[in-house]
C-alpha cells in the first residue's frame, strides 16, 4: 500500500470538493488509507488530512502496536488517558475556519466532541472524498479480489460435492463456510442458503429446514481477502427441476448476461439497472425482481457505486459492482445469479468464473 499516494488522491478529491480538512476513525475507510484495522472504541483514533499536513491522532499506550509505515509517512499526535483527544485533534487543525468532513461510519459522540472543539463552519460526510477514490479499485486491489473470488468458488465446488438433498440450510452454510475459511478467506456470518419456498424472500438466512428432491436452492456466498470481498450467488436444484424453474432461470440468466454485455465507462448506473430489468420486465416477471441489480465490492460488501434506478452517477474504468437479477415467486421458490464485473478501459470483466448453466446436484 502507497500511503503517500493515497493521501495524495485524496487531497485532490478534497480541493475538487473545497474540503478543507478529513477526519477518519478506525474503519473500512481508515483500512484503505493507512492499513490500519485497529477497533473502533470510546478512545479515539483519527487520521487528520488537510491539504499541507496530515497527523494520526491516538492513545499514547497504542503507539508501539502502529504499523512502521504509517510512522515514516504520518506525524503521530499521542495523548494520555488523562488529556483530552478531541482537544488534541483540534490543535492539529489549527483555529481557523475550514470546511471539514468526517468519516460516515464515525461514532456521534466523536462527531459532537469533534464538532465541539473544531473550529468549522461546515461539516460533511466523508463519503463524499472517501466513496470517489474506494470505487475506483488499483491493481493490488484487482489482484486481491480476484483471489477471493478464486477461493470462493473452490469452496463452493466442494460443498456441492457433497450433497445438498437431507441437509438443512444450517448445515449446508455451516459447511460452505467451514470450506471458505479452509480457503484461507475471512467470513462474515453465515452464508446464505435458501431452499425451495424460501428462496422467494431476497435475504433469507439459513435455518433447519431440510433440503429436498426438487427443491431449488439459492446459495449466496463470499470472503474476504486481505480485507477485500467476493459476492456469488448461485441457484442450483436438488434432483431434478422444480415447474416452471427452468423458464424463469433462463430470464434471470438472459438479464445477468445483457447486463454484463451493457456495462460500460460513462453509462449511469441506472441505465444497467434497466438492461437486466428490461429483459425481466418483457418476460412477465418485472414485478418478481425486487431489489437493485448490483452494488459495489471492495473492502465492504456493499460500497458505491449502487446499480439502481434513479442512481445516474455514471461508471467508470475502475469499478468493481455485482451483477445479480432475481426471481422470486412466492411460495415456489426464487432464482437469483450473481456474478462480480470489474469494468475496464472499454468493457466489463466478470470476474466470477463459475459457469451459468442450470446445475442439478444430489
Amino acid at each position: 500500500m502507497d500511503i503517500k499516494k493515497r493521501i495524495a488522491d485524496a487531497r485532490k478529491v478534497m480541493n475538487q470538493k473545497q474540503i478543507d480538512c478529513l477526519v477518519l476513525a478506525p474503519s473500512t475507510d481508515l483500512f484503505y488509507m493507512t492499513g490500519f484495522c485497529g477497533l473502533a472504541m470510546e478512545r479515539p483514533t483519527f487520521l487528520i488530512v488537510m491539504q499541507e499536513e496530515a497527523y494520526f491522532v491516538l492513545p499514547q499506550f497504542e503507539a508501539d502496536n502502529l504499523q512502521k509505515e504509517i510512522k515514516e509517512e504520518i506525524p503521530c499526535v499521542l495523548w494520555q488517558e488523562n488529556e483530552d483527544p478531541y482537544q488534541k485533534a483540534a490543535a492539529c487543525i489549527g483555529n481557523r475556519e475550514i470546511c471539514a468532513a468526517a468519516g460516515n461510519t464515525m461514532p456521534n459522540v466523536m462527531i459532537y466532541h469533534l464538532a465541539e472543539s473544531v473550529k468549522a463552519t461546515t461539516w460533511r460526510l466523508g463519503e463524499s472524498v472517501m466513496a470517489e477514490l474506494r470505487s475506483r479499485k488499483d491493481d493490488s486491489e484487482l489482484n486481491a479480489l480476484k483471489t477471493a473470488q478464486e477461493k470462493s468458488e473452490s469452496a463452493f465446488r466442494k460443498t456441492l460435492k457433497q450433497g445438498l438433498k437431507g441437509f438443512t440450510e444450517r448445515e449446508v452454510a455451516l459447511r460452505l463456510k467451514r470450506h471458505l475459511q479452509e480457503e484461507g478467506l475471512t467470513c462474515k456470518g453465515l452464508p446464505l442458503v435458501a431452499s425451495g419456498q424460501y428462496g422467494a424472500l431476497p435475504h433469507h438466512q439459513a435455518e433447519d429446514n431440510k433440503i429436498k428432491y426438487g427443491d431449488a436452492v439459492i446459495i449466496d456466498f463470499g470472503g474476504s481477502y486481505e480485507g477485500y470481498f467476493s459476492d456469488i450467488t448461485r441457484t442450483v436444484a436438488v434432483g431434478k427441476m422444480p415447474e416452471g424453474f427452468e423458464e424463469a432461470y433462463g430470464i434471470v440468466r438472459m438479464a445477468n448476461e445483457e447486463a454484463s454485455k451493457t456495462a460500460c465507462p460513462g453509462i449511469t448506473c441506472e441505465s444497467l439497472d434497466l438492461a437486466a430489468r428490461q429483459i425481466i420486465t418483457d418476460a412477465g416477471y418485472g414485478q418478481y425482481f425486487t431489489h437493485r441489480l448490483g452494488h459495489g465490492i471492495g473492502l465492504d460488501i456493499h460500497e458505491e457505486p449502487y446499480i439502481v434506478a434513479g442512481n445516474r452517477q455514471l461508471i467508470q474504468e475502475g469499478n468493481v459492482f455485482s451483477n445479480e437479477p432475481g426471481i422470486y415467486l412466492p411460495g415456489r421458490f426464487g432464482i437469483r445469479l450473481e456474478d462480480d464485473l470489474y469494468i475496464g478501459q472499454s468493457e466489463a470483466e466478470c470476474l466470477t468464473r463459475l459457469g451459468h448453466e442450470p446445475v442439478i446436484v444430489d
